[in-house]
C-alpha cells in the first residue's frame, strides 16, 4: 500500500512540474523496481498485480498533477513562461 501512495505522490509531483518525457523515465524506473521486488519478495502473479497497480497510481498522480498545475495557472498563482526553441 505504501508503494502505491509513493507512486501516486511521485506522479503528482512529476505532473505538476515536468513534462511527459520525465513521466516515461519515471514509469520505466517503477517498472524495473516492481519487477525486481516481485522476483525477490513475491511470486510472479502477485508481482504482476502490484506492477499494474503501481503504474496506474503513477498515471493517476500524473493526471492529478497536470490538473493542479492548470488550476494554479488559471488562478494566476503560478506563471509558466513559454520556452523558445532555437533552430540549429
Amino acid at each position: 500500500m505504501t508503494a502505491l501512495i509513493l507512486c501516486f505522490i511521485a506522479g503528482l509531483a512529476v505532473g505538476s512540474l515536468f513534462g511527459a518525457r520525465t513521466l516515461l523515465i519515471l514509469a520505466l524506473a517503477v517498472f524495473v523496481v516492481e519487477v525486481g521486488a516481485s522476483v525477490v519478495l513475491l511470486g510472479a502473479s502477485s508481482g504482476l498485480i502490484w506492477l499494474l497497480a503501481s503504474q496506474v497510481a503513477l498515471q493517476l498522480g500524473y493526471l492529478g498533477g497536470m490538473c493542479l498545475r492548470s488550476i494554479l495557472e488559471r488562478a494566476g498563482i503560478v506563471i509558466i513562461a513559454p520556452q523558445s526553441r532555437q533552430s540549429r
